[in-house]
């Protein structure tokens, strides 16, 4: 059959193998090249559908990313109960590392960037993790100097901690958290991807928020290991270290950095991007949803309001991250290379090396490494006439 938008044959089946419309002529209300209905790394969602794992996680399997929410729910409950029975050294530190513990194995079940992870992981997350220690590590004396000022009887936060803790701190932290990622798109050229754009800026931003806890947590860790007062009063801002702000970091960073892959990639697009794909209103963004929810704090704060804003913050992220994934995917699509059939992870379907589904729309750039057979290195181009084809559209 003949795709209408972009005039390619392509197989039988809901979507073009090679643009990646949806083709269904019953389905009217959506626009069929912006498919916004079916996310392109998990067509079973919506772009407007906020999931953790299929934003950050988009290489993982339907069934992969069943057992990673599962993982990540229950681990997540393990750490609060502990922070509930005020075991506080115990919880702080399983909250600091379980996201990025996650990430880690994620890196290692999809085999990612398998022909050199170790540059990969130095130039991400160990740089992350370095330079939000150093850091934290220099502004520790400052923030605890005004937070005990703030502190003294008929005081309110002072005018330099809102600043400090409100301001100057998240968006200093976002500018680090790039450092790495930065390095590695001048000098790692071949990964030329937004997935792996993404996959960078979040390893990044979970190192540094991993080195951020533990050193702001510092006297927590090394104090006694069950601290008196209210359960609750140890357990809500445990939450907060163990998901929302390591997740909030990146998403921050992977926007950004989404973003500025997507401005190196050599494919031409398709149409325009739009603006949300450009760097400089990606970091707008991200500065802005990182400044918000550590103002709000600040000013009206609380521990189930500074959930509600770490929360609130973190849906509108992971928003943005997949409007950015999906337009890359959709807009610069080409074929993954390997040169002959696959098995649809998303589907089960038999699929040829195109750079879509054509019976359920997935992206088969999302797909993990370890799933394609005999694909050629990334700075290796394509042999494959399909992918030629497509990729000329």
């Amino acid at each position: 059959m003949r795709c209408e938008h972009c005039g390619r044959e392509t197989p039988e089946g809901h979507y073009c193998a090679y643009c990646g419309a949806h083709l269904a002529a019953a389905n009217t209300r959506y626009h069929p090249q912006q498919r916004r209905h079916a996310f392109a790394a998990n067509p079973s969602e919506s772009v407007y559908h906020p999931s953790v794992v299929t934003t950050l996680f988009p290489h993982l399997a339907p069934e992969r990313s069943h057992q990673l929410r599962w993982i990540l729910g229950g681990a997540a409950l393990i750490v609060f109960l502990i922070a509930f029975g005020r075991l506080v050294p115990v919880a702080i530190v399983l909250a600091a590392l379980l996201v990025p513990l996650l990430y880690l194995y994620y890196f290692y079940e999809v085999a990612i960037f398998e022909d050199e992870p170790l540059a990969v992981l130095a130039g991400t997350f160990l740089a992350g993790l370095v330079l939000g220690a150093a850091f934290s590590a220099a502004l520790y004396k400052p923030i605890l100097d005004q937070s005990t000022a703030s502190l003294l009887p008929g005081r309110g936060p002072t005018q330099t901690y809102i600043v400090l803790t409100g301001v100057v701190f998240p968006m200093a932290s976002l500018l680090l958290m790039l450092v790495g990622p930065v390095v590695l798109l001048i000098t790692r050229r071949k990964f030329d991807e937004v997935l792996d754009g993404l996959a960078f800026g979040a390893a990044s931003g979970l190192g540094f928020a991993t080195a951020q806890s533990i050193v702001f947590s510092w006297l927590l860790i090394t104090g006694p290991l069950q601290r008196p007062g209210q359960a609750f009063s140890w357990a809500l801002p445990v939450v907060r270290i163990a998901l929302l702000q390591p997740l909030l970091y990146a998403s921050a960073a992977g926007l950004v950095c989404a973003s500025l892959w997507l401005a190196r990639d050599p494919q031409t697009p398709r149409r325009s991007m739009g603006l949300l794909a450009t760097p400089l209103v990606a970091v707008l963004l991200a500065l802005i949803l990182l400044v918000a929810p550590a103002l709000a704090s600040v000013l009206f704060g609380g521990d189930v309001l500074n959930l509600v804003y770490y929360a609130a913050a973190l849906v509108l992220l992971l928003l943005l991250v997949r409007v950015v994934l999906h337009v890359g995917l959709v807009e610069k699509a080409q074929a993954i290379g390997h040169g002959g059939t696959m098995r649809c992870p998303h589907c089960f379907h038999e699929v040829g090396d195109t750079p879509f589904c054509p019976h359920c729309g997935l992206a088969m750039r999302s797909t993990s490494n370890r799933a394609r057979p005999g694909t050629p290195p990334a700075s290796a181009p394509s042999s494959s006439p399909q992918a030629s084809g497509g990729a000329a559209q």
